[in-house]
């Protein structure tokens, strides 16, 4: 399919730019329908962001569209961590045990994987997409695809279930630099603390680190 072929620039609902050889923080949540309010708190911070983005250029620019997206995404976070009328089919072993699996499958074939934690009803990524042996890379928007693809048909027939399992959307994050690898590295690392779901993250069973993370940008 074309549209899972990998462009540097590419677009769904939300924009997304994929440099070669880059690491990308990933985000990604079970099918479920925003609250209106929540709609339309995220569109109007976007309003404001376009508004005020068009005032700026260069350096100033760059600053404060990383500041934006860090909140943005980490405001639209918060919220999966608090909505309770989700569903929370990730809080099921099973399913969580098939998602962790299927994530570290592919680890080493269509890219090398960094981090994972399996929330309740999301998932945090850390990956790198390796290059294809013609010499493309792997596009994120395949690489999602398989990976969603595949666990929501195993993950259905654990719960007995049928219909959508995962939301079409990714957030995904161009990791720049090593100082915003540490931070999203941190950022997955105490997520379920945050949460309030364990006291500390060791306790959370579906967190995988990579060893040494803080050397990849040397």
């Amino acid at each position: 399919m074309d549209n899972l072929k990998f462009k540097k620039y590419y677009t769904r609902n939300l924009p997304h730019f994929q440099p070669e050889g880059a690491i990308f923080a990933m985000t990604f949540r079970l099918a479920f329908s925003l609250p209106k309010n929540i709609k339309r708190k995220l569109s109007e911070e976007k309003k404001e962001f376009d508004r005020i983005a068009e005032t700026l250029t260069g350096k100033e620019l760059k600053v404060f569209t990383n500041e934006f997206e860090r909140k943005y995404f980490e405001d639209f976070d918060d919220f999966l961590d608090k909505y309770s009328k989700s569903p929370m089919w990730l809080s099921n072993d099973e399913v969580a045990s098939e998602v962790a699996h299927s994530i570290q499958f592919q680890n080493n074939k269509i890219y090398d994987l960094y981090a994972y934690c399996i929330m309740p009803n999301h998932v945090h990524l850390i990956i790198q997409p390796l290059k294809r042996k013609v010499g493309e890379y792997y596009s994120l928007s395949k690489i999602m695809y398989s990976l969603k693809r595949f666990t929501a048909n195993s993950c259905n027939k654990i719960l007995k279930r049928t219909g959508q399992f995962w939301h079409h959307e990714n957030y995904d994050h161009y990791i720049r630099d090593e100082k915003d690898y540490t931070y999203q590295m941190n950022y997955i690392i105490q997520n379920p603390v945050k949460a309030g779901l364990v006291n500390n993250s060791t306790n959370w069973k579906y967190i995988w680190i990579r060893d040494r993370y803080t050397n990849e940008f040397d």
